[in-house]
């Protein structure tokens, strides 16, 4: 499958996001037989063509949900079986109910689709293991330097990087502490321009590809859970995210903790799978870009 074939099937997916798309319709669009076009877009895209559809419908549902429409209805104008088959599908994808993204994710936007470079039929999408290692690697150097903006500006001595069960890894600082007060309005104000994401299904990831540096919001999206708490005017201050959309409201607590921000975050197993953590890794990353002045402690 060429091209520009390639691109008048991902095309005609959106023209008809709408509908219900059948397997045969699109082999007639692309000019194969269902069977071999079935495997040369698994080939080149990286998954099935019904899973690639799944994934277009839900999220310009998402769109739809934001933009203030019923759950139900938007199950029954992207042509789901059932309310409860969409809200699953969708769960299932951005790991937060319907209801919860409508009233927590700050906004989205359909990402454009990708027509990935090719190799003898083969994908070249940024997805081999080393590269999975090297970005998953990314999402904790990008909160570290978060922490050494608190070191330059003077108000942070010791930074803590912990390896936990189940994939998960907590860095703690005793900076300030992310700007949170009893006030829900501005604290989702501040989470929002600071911490917030969006979804990124393993598709859009793949479009992504390599990057040596990414915002929070970048780091929080790639999180399959993402906790923050925040320490700060003898107050405790937490919120929890997956894939980057918050899950409640922030919870404040008084409480007498020595300021500082932590994050406790479990990379997305649906994009790096059961690459774990490198101890090696981080410890070289923090001799090349920390000064031996701050304390850090890894364990």
């Amino acid at each position: 499958m060429n091209t520009e074939i390639l691109k008048k099937i991902l095309f005609y997916i959106d023209e008809h996001i709408y509908e219900k798309i059948s397997l045969l319709e699109l082999a007639e669009v692309a000019g194969y037989s269902p069977f071999y076009f079935s495997k040369l877009f698994a080939e080149i895209m990286g998954m099935p063509i019904t899973g690639y559809i799944r994934i277009r419908k839900l999220q310009y549902a998402l769109c739809s949900l934001l933009e203030g429409k019923k759950v139900l209805d938007v199950s029954i104008m992207y042509a789901f079986d059932s309310h409860e088959g969409f809200t699953r599908s969708f769960t299932q994808l951005f790991g937060s109910t319907p209801s919860t993204v409508r009233k927590y994710l700050a906004s989205y936007s359909v990402p454009e689709w990708v027509v990935p470079d090719t190799e003898s039929r083969r994908m070249s999408m940024g997805l081999d293991r080393n590269t999975l290692f090297d970005n998953m690697h990314q999402i904790v150097f990008e909160v570290l330097r978060a922490s050494l903006e608190e070191v330059k500006a003077g108000y942070c001595t010791e930074i803590s990087i912990t390896l936990l069960q189940d994939g998960r890894i907590k860095i703690a600082d005793n900076g300030r502490g992310i700007p949170l007060s009893r006030d829900q309005y501005m604290n989702k104000a501040v989470l929002d321009k600071i911490l917030a994401g969006h979804p990124i299904s393993n598709l859009e990831y793949a479009g992504m590809g390599d990057f040596s540096q990414c915002s929070l919001q970048t780091v929080n999206s790639l999180c399959e859970s993402l906790q923050v708490n925040v320490y700060r005017n003898g107050m405790w201050f937490q919120q929890d995210y997956v894939r980057g959309i918050a899950q409640h409201d922030v919870i404040c607590k008084e409480l007498d903790h020595v300021s500082g921000t932590e994050m406790i975050l479990k990379p997305d197993m649906q994009i790096f799978g059961e690459t774990a953590f490198s101890i090696d890794v981080i410890q070289g990353w923090i001799a090349d870009n920390i000064d031996d002045s701050i304390k850090v402690v890894v364990t």
